[in-house]
Order: structure tokens, then C-alpha cells, then sequence
């Protein structure tokens, strides 16, 4: 009896043995085949990004259908198809594989990243700045990332904070002169001019080729009032820039020129950009300024009517006008101008302009009337 009850115990000890050991190797087969899925979708997954690259989307699609079918968790995959979605203009789709692709992997940045494109591309700003603060997260040294995430900062009004973030970010990544230019971008864009010089200076000398940069520092100098050195930067740029005569940088070089005093040398690079664009605005007021500084109030005048022609309610030109006539005389002519120049609340020297208008009005005012 005991015999009987020792083989009956060791066959269920058997079985039981044999069930876990069964249990095993069957993990161990479905390890190796998920293994073996994952290595395959990682196989197509780059013959497929090769045929994106080429431009054969289609071809793309078709290498990632299996693996999509299979539901492989291989995250890779559907940020590709993703992508392959959006740029074939299906972004509800796009959306969908995106979010798939961060839920398989939480850690992908370019999962993160092409979710926020996607989002960015349906208008939800708030979701694709979430989108792209993760994928920075995920991986801080990325400059694409955290560029993303500034520009969704900025494109919600959120500058300051863009500017908090590019700052962490030149001091994680203080080799990047992309990072460096983009911070500049911010802080001009906040009116900190003086900030913005020396960010631009070392995007600068991170990738001298780079001419980018180098525009923006000479805009940022300029704004912040160092005009010789922005006129030096944008004479440079003249032998490189086949539109600069006619361009911004002509007529802010004109500018400078003017603000030095150098009256001679910007009258004729206005007078070139007048030329060129017989209707543009800004060369003829920059021939004004040039004649009142040197004190040929007439010719000034033809100057800004042919101006006002184009764009009558041109403010500076307006304000230039009206101080015109009321420095010829003629303040009641004056007070009409100098009206309109106010009107515009961009208006600089506003307050200029208003004690123009109280002693033209005044003036005015006080004049005889005119005989019967």
C-alpha cells in the first residue's frame, strides 16, 4: 500500500514537473519569436525608412504593412508610418500611430516629437507643445527637440518661457551654435537686444559659415543702437548677398550710415534702393531724413509726398511732413500730418510729434486770417 502511494505521489510529481517545464519552454518559444518579430520589424522597419528617404513613399508603406498587421510593439515602425500618414496628408491617421508609437515606447523622443508635429499640423498648439516638452525630456541634448519645443513656446506667447528654456539649453548643449542662434532669435524678440549680440556671437563662431547668424547680429546691433559695428558686419555682407542693394540689409546699412552721420554715403545707397523700387517707401523717407539733415527742407518735402503717394497713412513719413511745413512755415498745412503720424500707436517719437502738433496748432491759431 505504501509502494502504491509512493509511485501515485512521484507521477503527480512527474506531472507537475513536466507541466513547468512545459510552461518554461513555452515561454522561452515565445521570447525567441517575439525576439525574432522585433528583429524583423527593426529590419524592415530601415529598409522601409531607406525607401522613405528616396522618396518612394509607397514602397514604404508596403515594407511596414506586415509588421503594422502584426502588431509588433516596435515603436519605430509606427512613428514611420506615422510620418508616412502626414506627409500624405492623412493626419487623423498620423495622430493615431504616433500616440501608438508612445504608448509602445514612452522613452522615444521621435515618437514624442512626431506626435507633436502631427498635433502642431491639426492646430492643438497646447497638445503638440506637450508633445514636444517630452521629447526635450526625453532627450535634452537634442537641439531638434528643444528647438521644437521654443518655437511651440513662442507660437502660444509664451516667450519668456521659450527663453527659459533655451537657456538650460545652450548650457546642456554649449556646442550647439543652433541652440545659441535660436536663443538670440527669443531674446531680440523681447526687445533684449545686448543679450541677443552675444548669443548670435557664438553661434557664430561655432559655425562661422553659417550667414544666418550674422544678419541677425547685425540687426540685433543695430536695434540696440551700436551702429557702427552693424554697418561693418553688413558692408561684409554685401559681396555675398545679390539682392543687398535692393534688400533689408541695403537699407539698414543706409540706416547706420545716416545714424553715424555719414549722410553722403546713405543718401546713395537710398537713392540706389529708390532706383531699383521706384514705389518703395522707406528709401524715399530715407532721402528725406538725409535732405533735412543737411537742411534742404524742399527738396525733403518732394521727397515724403512721393512717399505719402504710396502709402499715405505712413507714419513716419507723415511726422516728417508735417515738421517740414512747420519748419517752412506754413504749420497750418503741418497740423493735418502730424494728425495722422499720431494715429498710429507703432509711431516712434510720439512725443516729438505731439509738441510738434501743439505749437503748429498754435501757431495756426494765432495766424491772421487771410484777406478778403
Amino acid at each position: 500500500m505504501r509502494n502504491k502511494r509512493f509511485l501515485i505521489g512521484a507521477a503527480v510529481i512527474a506531472l507537475v514537473l513536466a507541466a513547468g517545464c512545459e510552461n518554461y519552454l513555452a515561454g522561452k518559444r515565445e521570447e525567441a519569436q517575439q525576439r525574432w518579430a522585433t528583429s524583423r520589424a527593426e529590419m524592415v522597419t530601415n529598409m522601409a525608412r531607406h525607401a522613405y528617404k528616396r522618396g518612394d513613399f509607397a514602397r514604404a508603406r508596403d515594407q511596414l504593412e506586415p509588421v503594422i498587421r502584426s502588431s509588433t510593439p516596435y515603436a519605430p515602425a509606427y512613428v514611420l508610418v506615422a510620418r508616412l500618414s502626414a506627409d500624405q496628408g492623412d493626419l487623423d491617421e498620423a495622430r493615431t500611430y504616433a500616440r501608438t508609437a508612445t504608448t509602445m515606447d514612452g522613452a522615444s523622443a521621435e515618437a514624442w516629437y512626431v506626435l507633436g508635429t502631427v498635433e502642431q499640423s491639426l492646430g492643438h498648439r497646447e497638445a503638440a507643445l506637450n508633445a514636444f516638452g517630452k521629447a526635450a525630456g526625453e532627450e535634452p541634448t537634442h537641439p531638434r527637440y528643444t528647438l521644437a519645443e521654443a518655437e511651440m513656446f513662442v507660437a502660444i506667447g509664451q516667450v519668456d518661457a521659450a527663453a527659459s528654456s533655451l537657456a538650460a539649453a545652450c548650457a546642456q548643449m554649449p556646442g550647439s551654435g543652433e541652440v545659441h542662434a535660436a536663443y538670440g532669435d527669443v531674446l531680440s524678440r523681447l526687445g533684449r537686444y545686448e543679450e541677443a549680440t552675444g548669443q548670435y556671437r557664438i553661434a557664430l563662431r561655432l559655425k562661422p559659415e553659417n550667414a544666418a547668424p550674422k544678419e541677425r547680429l547685425a540687426v540685433a546691433l543695430f536695434r540696440s543702437g551700436a551702429y557702427a559695428e552693424a554697418e561693418a558686419i553688413l558692408a561684409d555682407l554685401q559681396g555675398s548677398e545679390p539682392g543687398f542693394a535692393s534688400g533689408w540689409m541695403g537699407l539698414m546699412r543706409a540706416d547706420c550710415l545716416l545714424a553715424l552721420r555719414r549722410t553722403d554715403e546713405a543718401r546713395a545707397m537710398y537713392l540706389q534702393q529708390a532706383e531699383a523700387a521706384p514705389k518703395a517707401v522707406a528709401p524715399r523717407v530715407g532721402l528725406a531724413r538725409c535732405a533735412i539733415l543737411q537742411d534742404r527742407l524742399p527738396e525733403a518735402r518732394q521727397h515724403l509726398e512721393k512717399a505719402l503717394k504710396q502709402h499715405p497713412g505712413h507714419a513716419e513719413a507723415n511726422g516728417l511732413l508735417g515738421y517740414v511745413l512747420a519748419a517752412t512755415g506754413r504749420p497750418g498745412e503741418a497740423v493735418p500730418y502730424l494728425k495722422l503720424a499720431m494715429q498710429d500707436p507703432a509711431c516712434q517719437g510720439r512725443e516729438t510729434i505731439r509738441h510738434l502738433l501743439a505749437c503748429a496748432e498754435e501757431s495756426s491759431a494765432l495766424a491772421p486770417a487771410p484777406a478778403p
